[in-house]
């Protein structure tokens, strides 16, 4: 009986740890509505990847192919500060020729000694990275805003909310349904109160290691730790709302962390705009 129960115990184990270390991609779907937006923008469709690291995730391309996105959008990482950048630039050529890709800087981007080498290589493979500036995105007569900011590292985390309002301030006010791009999730508090209707953010990768059934993370992002709490951070993955806006990030794709990502699946986020102004004509 007790080699059973051991027999079982070792099965029930082996089959957690597979399941927790599963490394497909997951699409994850959010629908998001608004007075706002305008009704041609009615089922507008943003692919939004975050945290690539130029890691290596079969399915990605063909997964944001099927989607058939207006836009595609990276908030940050695509590549890792150390190693080579090319596989980066292979992904951007090949999302460039699925949708226009909108780019900011991730921690780790700003990093690297030839940022300004792999953001130029960026560019030829048609990704538009966005410094502390908005485009408008038109169809026909009406448009939508799309802003983004560079990622805020110092060494001082007081400092930090103080780039982001440096940053926010080169951006004008906006009366129009408003999208930021921003890398650091973690950061939601210093952007929420500044008009922006939804904040597509990443960063956090999930947690790391996540518990099952749950929205909850285990660690933060090393680079997150400056006047934070390690654990159990609050903003990992999912959708988020605040009086003023609400905030969707992205577990993101690849793993620069020596811990294993676990029950923490690479994620491709697919957010799609509902007018409200077409949900009360069709009612």
């Amino acid at each position: 009986m007790k080699k059973i129960i051991k027999a079982a115990a070792f099965t029930g184990g082996a089959l957690c740890i597979v399941k927790g270390l599963d490394n497909r991609l997951e699409v994850t779907h959010y629908n998001i509505s608004s007075k706002k937006i305008p009704l041609s923008f009615n089922g507008f469709k943003i692919a939004h990847i975050s945290d690539y690291h130029c890691d290596s995730v079969p399915g990605l391309i063909s997964e944001i192919r099927n989607e058939e996105p207006d836009i595609i959008v990276s908030t940050g990482d695509l590549a890792d500060d150390k190693g080579s950048f090319l596989p980066a630039v292979r992904l951007c050529e090949h999302l460039s020729d699925i949708a226009p890709v909108y780019a900011v800087t991730g921690n780790h981007d700003l990093w690297r000694g030839d940022y300004e080498k792999f953001e130029k290589e960026t560019e030829c493979a048609g990704v538009r990275t966005l410094h502390n500036e908005r485009v408008l995105l038109k169809k026909g007569d009406s448009e939508i805003s799309l802003s983004g900011i560079d990622d805020p590292f110092t060494l001082n985390s007081s400092k930090a909310a103080d780039n982001i309002q440096s940053f926010l301030s080169k951006i004008s006010n906006y009366d129009g349904y408003d999208i930021l791009l921003f890398h650091r999730a973690n950061l939601f508090e210093c952007v929420n109160h500044n008009g922006f209707d939804l904040i597509l953010s990443g960063h956090m990768h999930g947690g790391q290691v996540r518990f099952p059934k749950s929205n909850k993370g285990l660690v933060s992002p090393r680079s997150s730790w400056l006047g934070k709490s390690v654990f159990f951070p609050k903003y990992v993955g999912g959708h988020y709302k605040s009086p003023h806006t609400e905030m969707i990030v992205s577990r993101g794709i690849g793993n620069p962390m020596l811990i294993p990502r676990l029950f923490n699946r690479p994620e491709l986020t697919v957010v799609t705009l509902r007018s409200e102004n077409n949900i009360s004509k069709e009612k």
